[in-house]
């Protein structure tokens, strides 16, 4: 109920700032099965465009600062939400462990596997962090294109402005289905995934071949 509440509010935070959530390849995604979601990141607003774009009870990772604000950060932690440390290796590698045990259990999450936002909208090289992660995990992994977030909020700036953001949940990648030793296996998945978001987004293609929703 918590978590419904707070996507509630900024679901109503986004419309209120005139942002407008076009998702596509919904149909990619099956009811019965958890995923790990890895967006590309460019922009302050992208984790709740892409909680609001997915419509599902998901867990991400944040800046252990987010946590020490109040309310908020009794909120994000209450419903899964996974504090990590930039600065503090062993923590984060704790953090990593954590956030695996919620996949196991069942809980789909949202890592930025870029690990930072991208001031050019380039995708920087992927951390190593999230695909152990998906590798222990055991769960496929989604690759989610974000475009327009930059506009709407750019690195850096304190205002939300009005826009239209798409967001692409692409095809999931099945870690099973890939051969090799723990460490072969996991350069495979983050090059595939670096691969797809380095994609463009055709809007055209998109609305045509998979659903086309639009968020409030």
């Amino acid at each position: 109920m918590v978590f419904a509440l707070t996507v509630l509010g900024v679901r109503f935070g986004l419309w209120a700032s005139g942002v407008r959530i076009r998702v596509h390849g919904l149909d990619h995604l099956n009811d019965g099965q958890n995923y790990l979601f890895m967006p590309n990141h460019t922009s302050n607003v992208d984790p709740p465009v892409v909680v609001t774009a997915l419509g599902r009870n998901v867990s991400m990772m944040g800046k252990e600062s987010l946590f020490q604000i109040p309310v908020l950060g009794w909120m994000i932690r209450f419903v899964g939400f996974v504090p990590i440390s930039r600065e503090d290796r062993a923590s984060a590698i704790g953090s990593v462990d954590q956030a695996t045990k919620l996949l196991q259990q069942g809980l789909d999450f949202v890592i930025f596997p870029e690990g930072t936002r991208s001031r050019d909208g380039k995708i920087l090289p992927l951390k190593k962090g999230p695909f152990f992660m998906a590798q222990q995990g055991g769960v496929p992994v989604v690759p989610v294109r974000v475009r327009g977030t930059q506009d709407v909020m750019p690195k850096g700036g304190k205002v939300i402005h009005s826009g239209v953001v798409d967001v692409e949940i692409c095809v999931p990648i099945e870690v099973t289905s890939l051969d090799g030793n723990n460490e072969s296996i996991r350069e495979q998945l983050r090059a595939q995934v670096k691969k797809v978001l380095e994609g463009d987004l055709t809007h055209s293609e998109c609305c045509v071949t998979h659903q086309c929703n639009e968020r409030p």
